[in-house]
């Protein structure tokens, strides 16, 4: 497995550009299994699912539309975005299969921080005390995976209250900073996915 762990600001479209890049790389088995992580610029990310009245107010970050699941998030600064690109295929791993093992990496992280995170009946992702913390859109093409999670560490929590987040109304968001009541970095927290990467 490849890591490339990038601390700053990684512009979102670059993102895109490299992991659909790396998707044809392994696929072609050119290059190994990757998990890209890093944090983007304010962006709103729009998945195949998204409504126009996911937008409930004006906003000035940039919209991309992509080929993930799901409607809507939001990525900011302080938030870590994990991109694994895995031939689930080979692997002989069913997509609900996957998005457990997605949801169960963030959980395991959250843990390391003394952070209980859990599964909800709401949907696809990790809450904390009734708060949603990690959020989940994948793209699985000839067995490949692209796009992933995110889990929200010290971003501006704002900027999601101008959309639904993930289609579901009245959603609460926190982070891990608002969790713990104390400052804590992203840098502290890329090595925690490598750690207890599950692939």
């Amino acid at each position: 497995m490849n890591f490339i762990y990038k601390k700053g600001i990684t512009p979102y479209i670059f993102s895109l550009i490299e992991m659909h890049w790396v998707e044809e790389c392994v696929y072609t088995e050119s290059e190994e299994e990757t998990i890209l992580i890093q944090q983007h610029e304010g962006v709103f990310s729009v998945g195949k699912s998204f409504e126009k009245q996911d937008f409930v107010s004006s906003h000035s970050f940039p919209v991309y539309y992509t080929k993930r699941g799901g409607r809507i998030t939001v990525h900011n600064p302080g938030q870590i975005v994990v991109y694994p690109i895995v031939n689930i295929k080979k692997r002989g791993i069913n997509v609900s299969e996957y998005v457990k093992i997605l949801e169960n990496w963030i959980i395991e992280v959250l843990k390391t921080f003394k952070i209980i995170g859990e599964c909800s009946k709401d949907g696809i992702g990790i809450w904390v005390n009734g708060a949603k913390i990690g959020f989940i859109g994948i793209r699985i093409e000839r067995g490949i995976t692209t796009h992933g999670l995110c889990l929200n560490v010290n971003n501006d929590l704002r900027p999601f209250d101008s959309i639904i987040p993930c289609g579901i109304p009245n959603l609460s968001i926190t982070s891990m900073q608002k969790t713990l009541k104390t400052n804590v970095s992203p840098d502290d927290i890329g090595g925690n996915f490598i750690k207890s990467c599950p692939f």
